[in-house]
């Protein structure tokens, strides 16, 4: 009986189950069918309104002293004093004395100069004696006919005045030797490096300094050609104004920020340098100057020299000065272009085209006239509506007059 038990419980679970399954699914409704229209991909757009752009053009580079030299003496001798500045890293004010050598020699040098010019003029005084004399001697005697120039002694009175003359020459050397004993900066600077002490003595033609101009700075900046269009640059020679008939061309071709493309004026572009100083951003003005001589061989780039007054003029203003060495970002001013709109990269689709939506959400193809390519936006004409957006999105199978879906649920630029 157990066992006949066994056998027949689970036959009737299995029967209660599936009868209960089939009363539920018996009380079911129906799902109701809803109908709905495809709307399109989902897509990222912008707003790109009308803008009138500045065009800067960017650049890099080591700022460098715009004057460098050797320090070398022009005379031998000991030095007896030198500033305590004078050092490596020392600064130094125009025409400040940097150091002295001992000038005694050259003092006695230039005291037998003068006996020398005393002599030769003792010299000259009675040469002009002895002529007047013989001429007198001639007319008493040979009144009638006329003396020749060794009777006057003219010869020996014109070599009284060369011997006067070299005399004079002589101590306006030893002079000169004397005053360059006294060595003086020719020009506002620092020093860079320095071999010279209290007691060495010194060579002439001998180099013992490295000293560099800090009343300018210069940065060189490789940029490319197609970018000299954007700003003015100098004259790169001096043209007369009155020498060409087409001096309006050459000349202020356009104010500097002008909607016109202009290449040579008087002076170059402003620009804006900017550098870390003391963990810090800090920024300098300065001006482009000229460009070097040649196209870089190897990258094909021209070379910029923008200059900057008085790298070290506002440190009592809180400025930090703009340190020899330091690696600097410049920002070159060009000129204004109207009527462009300013695109993200990834706006810019194959062949110069980009997609638009409006507030019908559909997608148009147009075609895009680029001004000018940056890092991460372009400068670009496109013919479209007030209200159109940019779409930024990738996408596939595009293709003119799709509709799509805004992000955020607006269609077509609508809050």
């Amino acid at each position: 009986m157990i066992r006949v038990f066994k056998i027949i419980l689970p036959i009737l679970i299995l029967v209660l189950g599936f009868g209960a399954f089939q009363l539920l699914a018996s009380m079911r409704e129906p799902p109701q069918r809803v109908s709905r229209s495809y709307a399109g991909p989902l897509v990222e757009a912008v707003a790109a309104p009308l803008q009138q752009v500045q065009v800067v053009v960017e650049g890099q580079g080591t700022v460098r002293p715009d004057a460098q030299i050797d320090l070398v003496p022009q005379v031998s001798g000991i030095v007896v004093w030198k500033d305590a500045d004078f050092k490596p890293g020392g600064t130094f004010a125009k025409d400040a004395l940097l150091f002295r050598i001992d000038p005694r020699d050259y003092e006695l040098a230039v005291q037998q100069a003068e006996v020398q010019v005393a002599q030769a003029r003792y010299q000259l005084d009675l040469a002009r004696e002895e002529a007047a004399i013989a001429e007198e001697e001639w007319q008493r005697l040979h009144a009638e006919e006329a003396p020749t120039d060794l009777v006057l002694r003219k010869p020996q009175l014109r070599a009284a005045e060369a011997g006067l003359q070299g005399a004079e020459a002589r101590l306006a050397e030893a002079r000169l030797r004397l005053d360059r004993t006294n060595v003086y900066a020719p020009f506002a600077g620092r020093v860079r490096t320095a071999r010279v002490d209290v007691g060495q003595h010194l060579n002439a033609g001998q180099s013992i300094a490295q000293l560099y101009s800090i009343e300018k700075a210069e940065i060189v900046v490789p940029v490319p050609d197609e970018d000299l269009g954007w700003f003015t640059l100098p004259l790169p020679i001096d043209i007369a104004e009155a020498s060409t008939a087409n001096a309006g061309a050459i000349y202020d071709l356009n104010a500097e920020g002008g909607s016109r493309a202009f290449a040579f004026s008087r002076e170059g572009a402003t620009a804006v340098v900017s550098g870390a100083f003391a963990g810090r951003r800090h920024q300098w003005s300065g001006r482009v100057v000229r460009t070097e001589g040649e196209l870089d061989p190897r990258s094909r780039m021209v070379r910029l020299v923008v200059e900057v007054e008085a790298p070290y003029g506002g440190i009592a203003d809180g400025i930090p000065p703009l340190t020899v060495g330091m690696f600097v970002e410049v920002a070159i001013a060009g000129r204004t272009v109207d009527g462009v709109r300013v695109l993200p990269r990834a706006a810019l689709r194959q062949g110069d085209r980009a997609w638009t939506v409006g507030r019908d959400g559909v997608l148009s193809i147009r075609p895009v006239q680029v001004v000018r390519a940056l890092e991460d936006e372009v400068l670009a004409y496109i013919d479209m509506a007030p209200e159109d957006r940019i779409i930024v999105s990738q996408l596939s199978g595009v293709t003119d007059g799709m509709q799509v879906r805004l992000a955020g649920g607006n269609l077509g630029g609508q809050p």
